[in-house]
């Protein structure tokens, strides 16, 4: 499942973190956090990146850089 914050920086620029946390069972917990300019382009990760997981659980394992 995916997260987005909102953050402001000191110049007051606001910037999106997407986060993605998944447990499952046999597989240690998977935990990855990007950075965007863009809520829609945050959301577009999280979306994409949860759909390669799904079909590369081998990922969760640490084993598959993308």
């Amino acid at each position: 499942m995916g997260l987005i914050r909102q953050r402001r920086l000191t110049d007051g620029i606001i910037r999106y973190r997407a986060k993605i946390r998944i447990n499952r069972k046999d597989y240690p917990t998977f935990i990855e956090s990007k950075t965007f300019n863009s809520r829609r382009i945050a959301e577009k990760w999280i979306e994409d990146r949860e759909k390669t997981i799904k079909l590369n659980p081998d990922i969760l394992n640490g084993n598959v850089f993308t």
